[in-house]
């Protein structure tokens, strides 16, 4: 058992994490890891998702209720409103369209969207929990399918310009 868990190859580990950030999220783990470190595509793609997927899940469950409990804090209370308050501000949309708003709020892979602002909003909006998980799942396979195209091309676009 201890000889499988030291087994695990550190880049799943990199991939992992890389897509659970903030900011960055997958939209920089699937082009980094496919690019850079040339990785196959296939296990960025999954990683990624599974990283992503995760830390939004997280933030509904456990993120977001620990920020309202520090929202009581003197020392936290200006640093937690300024979380809620540009998230609120960021996601309009999933207060207009609902679940949908949430799908595309996190599908589509643009400045200032993404799982943690959207999971985040979730929960400041009281989305049921299974709708906000659903929303997460499907708005990371768009954005994911939809980085991983981009890069892809990309990868084609440089190997036909440098004749790699």
């Amino acid at each position: 058992m201890l000889e499988a868990i030291l087994n695990i190859n550190i880049d799943l580990i990199e991939i992992l994490i890389i897509s659970m950030l903030p900011i960055t999220e997958l939209r920089f783990s699937i082009p980094y890891f496919i690019l850079v470190e040339e990785l196959s595509w296939q296990k960025v793609f999954t990683v990624s998702i599974i990283g992503n997927i995760l830390i939004g899940t997280l933030i509904v469950t456990i993120i977001g209720p620990i920020m309202n409990f520090f929202k009581k804090n003197y020392y936290l209370r200006k640093i937690i409103n300024y979380i809620i308050n540009r998230t609120k501000n960021k996601s309009k949309m999933i207060e207009i369209y609902k679940f949908l708003g949430l799908v595309l709020f996190i599908g589509i892979p643009a400045p200032f969207t993404g799982v943690w602002t959207g999971s985040l909003a979730a929960y400041l909006l009281s989305f049921e929990k299974k709708k906000s998980y659903l929303g997460i799942i499907i708005g990371v396979m768009i954005s994911a399918t939809i980085v991983l195209i981009i890069t892809l091309f990309v990868k084609e676009l440089i190997s036909l310009i440098f004749d790699f």
